[in-house]
């Protein structure tokens, strides 16, 4: 048993906020903020980042949590190896330092009613969850100090586990909630900040690639038949060939106005095409033994991360 895993890396901060927006209807706008004011957009935007760094931070920890819990149950089947507990590092929550004045329990006034509500509720269940799970954890790690396990023979050990598992899920229900939405409204406040900004046809090229990469890890690591899914699956991978080649074919920014910009334009879509490489592996893999394995998923999730990394050295 592992800790769910989180299939949509979906937000990433916004850069370029400086650039003015125009004032033309942007087509692929998908919420009532497409037609918002600049400043407010801004406001949108700098939520979005707050979020999206307040996230990263309790998933870099829940990340840590899971390789102790792997080890702690591993350890708690095999109590008498005197090594059974060695090289657990403390799991610890590093402190999400805040330059901004927002906060993410405090939703920007320029959404409307409804969204501040949905985003303080999932916020709040977040944060709920989060503190269970530290908890959880910390009576598991009493519990291993005081080797309780030697009067129980580990079942309660193994209860903590289990309860964290469990728990970790909640905490991904609400996860996903808050990303999902992040999505469309900041992808309709960064187009209304972008809308003249010369870079924008690459910058929204790249959101669309980690959008549909993400949509196609989603379908492939949720499928629990492979072989029955595998004409769907093939046809997905098929389409994210098609646009990889398409954006590899784009001309390059111009490097006497924006230096390095085609040197991390190259890297962005040289990391799509490392994903495309996984995915066919994973896919032949799965063909054969109807299943995709947790490394298989692991795989395609560090890829898809990485696509995340060159993005946003393109932005910053």
């Amino acid at each position: 048993m592992k800790l769910p895993i989180k299939l949509l890396v979906v937000a990433a901060a916004i850069s370029f906020a400086a650039c003015k927006g125009g004032d033309k209807k942007d087509g692929s706008a998908k919420t009532e903020y497409a037609e918002a004011s600049n400043d407010d957009a801004n406001e949108i935007v700098a939520y979005n980042n707050v979020l999206v760094g307040f996230t990263d931070k309790n998933n870099e920890y829940l990340k840590r949590l899971d390789g102790n819990l792997k080890k702690i149950a591993k350890g708690l089947a095999n109590p008498n190896d005197r090594f059974a507990f060695i090289g657990i590092i403390p799991a610890y929550s590093t402190p999400h330092f805040r330059t901004s004045k927002v906060k993410p329990e405090t939703p920007p006034s320029v959404l409307s009613s409804d969204d501040q509500k949905y985003f303080k509720d999932n916020v709040a269940g977040l944060n709920e969850s989060m503190t269970k799970i530290k908890d959880a954890y910390k009576s598991l790690d009493d519990y291993l100090k005081a080797e309780d396990w030697k009067d129980d023979k580990g079942s309660r050990g193994k209860k903590l586990i289990d309860s964290i598992y469990a728990m970790s899920k909640t905490y991904y229900k609400y996860d996903e909630n808050v990303l999902a939405k992040l999505e469309v409204i900041g992808d309709d406040a960064e187009r209304i900040i972008l809308k003249t900004h010369p870079l924008k046809e690459y910058i929204f090229a790249m959101k669309d690639d980690r959008k549909a990469v993400g949509e196609f890890n989603k379908l492939i690591l949720e499928s629990k038949n492979y072989k029955a899914d595998e004409a769907k699956i093939k046809a997905a991978y098929a389409a994210l060939e098609v646009q990889n080649k398409k954006h590899v074919e784009m001309s390059v920014p111009n490097t006497a106005e924006y230096p390095g910009k085609d040197g991390s334009f190259k890297r962005f879509n040289d990391s799509f095409n490392e994903y495309l490489i996984e995915a066919r592996k994973v896919m032949r893999d799965a063909a054969t033994s109807g299943k995709i394995t947790e490394n298989n998923a692991d795989d395609l999730i560090r890829k898809h991360d990485y696509m995340r990394t060159t993005y946003n050295s393109f932005v910053d």
